[in-house]
Formats: C-alpha cells, structure tokens, sequence
C-alpha cells in the first residue's frame, strides 16, 4: 500500500529531490499523526471552536504578549492543519518539542518542490542544533502565491505596530489637531488602497504581495514623516517651488494619461488602466489638502507650500515610472 504522506510527497517532488528527501518524510509521518481522542469525546474537547481558523490563531498567538498555544493547538488539530501542526511541534508552542513531527507534517503541506525541499532542510538543521531561530511556515516559500500570504502575515503584524505608533503620536496632539489627524489617516487610507490595488500592476502570482507591499509603503511614509516633523525635520519651501512642482507634476500626469492602452485600457503591458490611475491621482490630491490641514495645525511656523512641494515631489516620481 502507497502510504498517504509518499503520495503527497510524490506530487509535489521531482524524481531526483524524491529520492534525496523523501526517507524524512517516511521516517518522520507517522509521528505527525496526532494520537487522537475517541470521536465521542470530540465535542467536548472542541467546544468553541468551529470555524477556528488556525492560521489566523496561530498568527494572533505569535504577536500576543500573553499566548494561549494550547488553544491554538486544539484548533490546528480540530481543522487537521498540517502547516500550524507543523510551527507548534518545531517550536514546541502548546505541545513538547518535536521536530520529526514537524517534518512529518511539513511533507504534508502542500507545497512547491524547491519550498518543500528548503522546509525539510531547515528542519532538519533544527533537528541537529545547527539552528535555533523559531521556525516559521513562511521562513522557505518559493511561490508567489506564499508570498502573497506571507506579505499578508507580515503586514498583520507591522501594521498593528504603526497603528500603535500612530495612536502613540495622536495622544499628544490637541483637539483640534486630532481631529485633522484622523481626517488625514482616513486620506491616507484611501490614497493607500488605491496604490495598492490600482496602481499597482497585479500580473503574475505575486501580484497579491506586490499590492500589500505598495498599500504599506505609503501608510510607513506617513508614519516616517509625523515623526520626523514631531523631531523638528521640517520641510522648507515656498509658493513659487510649490507652483513649480505642481506643473512638473501635471507635465508627467498629462504624459501617462497619453501612453497607448491595450483594447482592455491597460497601459505599458500592465493590468492598470488609466481609469485607475486617474481615481489614484484624486485620492493623492485629497491626501495632499488632509496632510496641507494637519500641518499648518500642528506645525504652523512652516508655510503650507513646504508640505506640499514635498508630497508634489514624491507623486511625481511615482507617475513618471511609468514612462520609464
């Protein structure tokens, strides 16, 4: 009889990478097979958590200050999720340490062949000592469809960190400046999105990791800049370096806007239409006048035209890589 964990591996290895690592999975899966409870006490032991998305657990846990693996754990086990199986034995979250555990469930992850080939090694160089970093689901991804979760995974963790940055900064703020500041985050957020998920061109399988990469740039700028202001780095500048900067910027705009379009819209081989950028330019100009109003109420010693000859600058260099 072909055994379960042979014929996963099968699928996703080449014949030579078969025969290198396929005497760890063999070795290593029977162990991933959790010893279960009898069905009939299974209710019991799942109560609560149906629909538990242990992904998601998993990586709520790994940001929690306070943890609960063992819950985690019964969510991994109630959903038969290989992947969080696989992370809580390799670090020994919620359960006893046991990297033949990890590898065992790591054969049954459905993966790429050079994904799985770097997964196994990696564990294996755990199993010897030779690594002792916490071990991660998204440590040896290959695919661009993983490195669209991955990118995910890590804005989860990175933006709650700016939100508490950026609500950090706001709570020395004064009323009135609060209340520009939010207006400017809510800017922020649509200028952001629309970055993301407009401006950017989705083709190929990393097109989800090149959105979130592109969405959280701009909400770091934000961040980046509040706190270099709230340092004393102001910018400099006046109504004739503004008026210069916004007809540089119109000269690029009006040049993509007559770039040659496919019969879809979609300009310079891309999946962007210049629908798309037109939308993405009226949020950029909202998120201008946002960052115009918050300024000159936090920082009213600096001319409004400094802000945005600054802001006019950098929306320029974006729109001409299009032409480039």
């Amino acid at each position: 009889m072909r055994r379960p964990w042979l014929a996963v591996a099968g699928r996703v290895l080449g014949s030579g990478m078969l025969a290198a690592l396929l005497p760890a999975c063999a070795a290593a899966a029977p162990a991933a097979c959790p010893a279960s409870a009898p069905d009939a006490q299974l209710p019991i032991i799942f109560d609560g958590y149906k629909g538990c998305n242990p992904l998601g657990k998993y990586y709520e846990a790994v940001r929690s200050a306070s943890p609960d693996w063992q819950a985690v754990h019964r969510c991994a086990v109630q959903d038969r999720n290989d992947a969080v199986l696989m992370m809580l034995y390799a670090n020994g979250r919620g359960v006893p340490r046991d990297v033949d555990r990890a590898i065992g469930h790591a054969c049954r992850v459905d993966s790429a062949q050079a994904e799985l080939a770097g997964r196994l090694e990696h564990l294996q160089r755990i199993k010897a000592g030779q690594d002792r970093k916490p071990f991660d689901l998204c440590d040896d991804i290959t695919s661009g469809l993983m490195m669209g979760f991955c990118a995910s995974v890590a804005e989860d963790a990175d933006g709650a960190a700016r939100n508490a940055a950026l609500a950090g900064l706001d709570r020395s703020f004064k009323a009135a400046q609060r209340s520009r500041f939010a207006a400017l985050r809510k800017a922020t957020d649509a200028f952001a999105r629309n970055v993301g998920d407009k401006e950017t061109d989705l083709s190929g399988t990393a097109r989800a990791a090149m959105s979130i990469g592109a969405t959280a740039a701009v909400q770091d700028e934000l961040l980046a800049d509040v706190r270099a202001a709230e340092q004393g780095k102001l910018p400099a500048g006046t109504d004739a370096a503004f008026a210069a900067a916004d007809k540089a910027l119109n000269d690029v705009y009006r040049k993509v806007m007559a770039l040659p379009a496919d019969d879809s819209g979609r300009v310079a081989h891309s999946t962007v239409t210049k629908p798309d950028i037109r939308a993405t330019q009226r949020s950029w100009i909202a998120y201008r006048d946002a960052w115009s109003a918050f300024a000159q109420a936090r920082y009213p010693a600096v001319p409004a035209a400094a802000w945005k000859t600054r802001l006019t600058e950098r929306r320029t260099a974006q729109l001409r890589e299009w032409l480039e």
